[in-house]
């Protein structure tokens, strides 16, 4: 059983991160173990489409995350701004004799204690981390990059929803994950029925951080030992498939609502710019120009080529008329 017990002013002990790496490793746990994840089959059934060699890779791999996952992966959660990218960087620089005890506990719970492969494990850690990093960064430029896009924004209203609630306190926030954990709200106690007894004085270990994933689903996911900082990792209800169009239209539409980012996007028709020439042409410091576009970026409003020592920017025309054909469809 793992007790945690919340201090009375809960609130100040908690914080809320999100992780692209750890949703990421989520959706192999749910790709190595389909018929225990009912709600994440649209996605399993995407994935039939990965490269062959990808698709082999993640299947040799699964003992990495097929029951117990690694709380080292969720080693660089925290700044909810953090790249995919740098979480990788900060995990690969973790000690190697706390990538050797997490990678351990996962071949002895996933893989049956596998003498060989807990021998390598042992004693080239960093080797063998390097390995599962390369097939989850190419898993992540393949497929995992354009859903964690669709993600991301639901999961931060998630957050600010919780946030909304959190004055009302924290076990109330909580009681939404029953059956999975009990409350004693009397006594301030979440519970969690594990193989192991712990118990955790949050005022004293905390923040509490509490990470909602899609992926994680139906699991709550409690790291309570060290070195790792203690987590709860909680399920909410996956995105209907068919919700994504209208997430693709209103992160258009945000990227849009702005005159400036509308002559940029109007400039750009006319030819790929840099950012100095859009700078010059708008009247505009080269420090703002950079912020309209990152927008128009990470709404796929515009791409990024290279000439020489330049980079361009373009519009994405196919974007475009696809933001304008879903605009359509509301009028039908």
């Amino acid at each position: 059983m793992i007790t945690l017990r919340m201090p009375p002013d809960a609130a100040e002990h908690v914080s809320f991160e999100l992780s692209a790496l750890a949703e990421a490793v989520h959706s192999w746990h749910a790709l190595s173990a389909p018929g225990h994840h009912a709600l994440q089959l649209p996605w399993v059934r995407r994935c039939r489409d990965l490269p062959a060699e990808l698709r082999n890779d993640l299947r040799r791999l699964s003992w990495v995350v097929r029951d117990y996952v690694p709380a080292l992966f969720e080693a660089g959660a925290g700044h909810l701004d953090r790249t995919f990218a740098e979480e990788i960087e900060i995990v690969r620089a973790l000690p190697a004799r706390d990538i050797a005890r997490d990678l351990s506990e996962a071949v002895l719970v996933n893989e049956g204690n596998d003498p060989e492969l807990r021998r390598r494990v042992k004693k080239e850690p960093r080797s063998v981390l390097d390995e599962i990093l390369a097939v989850l960064t190419s898993y992540w430029e393949v497929a995992f990059s354009k859903e964690w896009e669709h993600l991301e924004p639901q999961l931060l209203d998630t957050v600010a929803d919780a946030g909304t609630a959190l004055p009302d306190g924290v076990l109330p926030l909580l009681r939404q994950l029953a059956p999975a954990i009990r409350l004693d709200v009397r006594r301030r106690l979440v519970l969690l029925d594990r193989p192991h007894d712990h118990r955790v004085e949050v005022a004293e270990r905390g923040p509490l951080r509490l990470t909602p994933s899609y992926y994680a689903w139906p699991h709550v996911r409690v790291t309570c030992d060290e070195p790792w900082p203690l987590r709860m990792t909680y399920p909410v209800v996956p995105p209907n498939p068919q919700s994504r169009e209208s997430v693709e239209l209103s992160s258009g539409l945000r990227a849009l609502a702005g005159q400036s980012r509308l002559d940029i996007i109007r400039l750009l028709a006319e030819e790929p710019r840099s950012t100095q020439e859009l700078s010059g042409l708008l009247g505009l410091s080269g420090a703002a120009v950079s912020r309209h576009l990152k927008l128009l970026l990470d709404a796929g409003m515009v791409q990024t080529r290279r000439e020489g020592y330049y980079v361009l920017y373009e519009v994405v025309g196919q974007r475009l008329i696809d933001l304008a054909y879903d605009l359509r469809t509301l009028a039908r």
